[in-house]
């Protein structure tokens, strides 16, 4: 299990999901569940290209979450959320020292990857998928509109 979770923060959510909300059915779970799966996935994605120069196993490469793994959008009463980054029961522990480094006896001993740190948490990163999430929820509702309209 990850304890790395995505949230929804883009500019403009709340007046997307009153829209949404207007419109009644389960247009805003959809339009979440499509936002965090896109935002999980570009994360992968980018992992996935940060894991390349740590290749011995493979293990922790394995063990980064995306939307083939079992880890999809869990919902608890209005809230939902996704993990993101490494299943760290899954084999994802390592992705921990890579991204922190390690020290030996006081003394660094690995340097930290600071690309496979921001494939996570950088403020590149949390742009992109703020613009990703704002684009999920603009095409639910222009599909529900459309349908609406005819």
């Amino acid at each position: 299990m990850s304890r790395n979770r995505i949230s929804l923060d883009f500019a403009g959510f709340t007046v997307l999901k009153k829209q949404l909300d207007v419109l009644g059915g389960d247009f805003t779970k959809q339009a979440v569940n499509n936002a965090l799966e896109a935002s999980q996935q570009l994360i992968a994605e980018k992992t996935k290209a940060a894991m390349q120069p740590h290749k011995d196993t493979g293990d922790t490469a394995e063990s980064i979450i995306d939307n083939q793994s079992a880890h999809k959008p869990v919902w608890m009463g209005n809230t939902a959320e996704s993990s993101v980054g490494f299943s760290i029961t899954g084999g994802g522990l390592p992705s921990i020292f890579l991204m922190h480094g390690t020290k030996l006896h006081g003394q660094p001993h690995i340097a930290p990857d600071r690309n496979l740190y921001n494939a996570v948490y950088g403020a590149a990163v949390r742009k992109e998928i703020q613009a990703i999430q704002r684009k999920e929820f603009e095409k639910v509702l222009e599909k529900v509109t459309q349908v609406n309209e005819h």
